[in-house]
């Protein structure tokens, strides 16, 4: 009987040793799942900030994009001005005022002043004629006589003609022959004629110029005074000289 009591104490014992034992287990997984429950409350809060990158990535594509679409306009608005530069060549017997005023330094009143000219004059024979017009001198022709034409160009032949003569004249002075000139007369000629006697050259003749200076050659034959010329060269002079 004492041993059944004995028994019995001893499995109440256990019975409370296994409770005492699942209420601690039981206790220490509740506060394992808290602490769990906080590092993932942790977690999400330190996460949160990640947004902001991928925030700055989406400005950074945005900005990107907004730099080709302005690249694009750029591009479209360089192109755009190519087109209004390109080559112009106006005939300035039908152009009118508009197109006139495309060449440059012409304005509104130059290009009046085109159109009022070739009205009043019948039309402009060449484009050099533009320079007739009041207000347009060499420096605007030389800035638009590439871009202005005259159909059928008419040009004053005679004009070019006299012009050329001149020029030729001027270019090709006239210088009479040897020949032509003598006989030289030896107490008037300048150094240059003197020069085209045979064996007299400058230092020559400028001794004969001395010479006559200070008395006039009698005859040709005092040519014989000037030092240089020997007895074979005042023969060779003679018959080209006089006094």
């Amino acid at each position: 009987m004492k041993n059944a009591k004995s028994f019995k104490t001893y499995l109440l014992f256990l019975l409370c040793a296994f409770m005492i034992i699942g209420a601690s287990v039981f206790y220490f997984k509740t506060s394992d799942t808290k602490k769990n429950t906080s590092t993932i409350i942790f977690s999400e809060k330190t996460t949160a900030p990640t947004t902001q990158p991928i925030k700055n990535i989406t400005d950074i594509t945005t900005s990107k994009a907004i730099k080709s679409t302005t690249s694009a306009r750029n591009d479209k608005t360089k192109i755009t001005t190519t087109a209004v530069t390109e080559e112009i060549y106006i005939d300035i017997n039908s152009a009118g005022a508009t197109e006139l005023t495309k060449l440059k330094g012409i304005g509104e009143v130059l290009a009046d002043e085109i159109i009022s000219y070739r009205e009043n004059s019948g039309g402009f024979r060449n484009i050099e004629e533009i320079m007739n017009v009041n207000g347009i001198g060499e420096k605007i022709f030389a800035d638009i006589r590439d871009h202005i034409f005259v159909i059928d160009p008419v040009y004053d032949e005679e004009v070019q003609e006299n012009e050329n003569i001149t020029d030729t004249e001027q270019m090709t002075e006239y210088i009479p022959t040897f020949e032509e000139l003598a006989p030289i007369d030896i107490n008037t000629a300048d150094i240059d004629t003197l020069t085209l006697l045979p064996h007299v050259d400058e230092d020559i003749a400028n001794r004969i110029i001395d010479f006559r200076e200070h008395t006039k050659f009698q005859n040709v034959y005092e040519l014989l005074l000037i030092n240089g010329l020997s007895q074979n060269d005042v023969g060779d002079i003679v018959p080209y000289v006089t006094t």
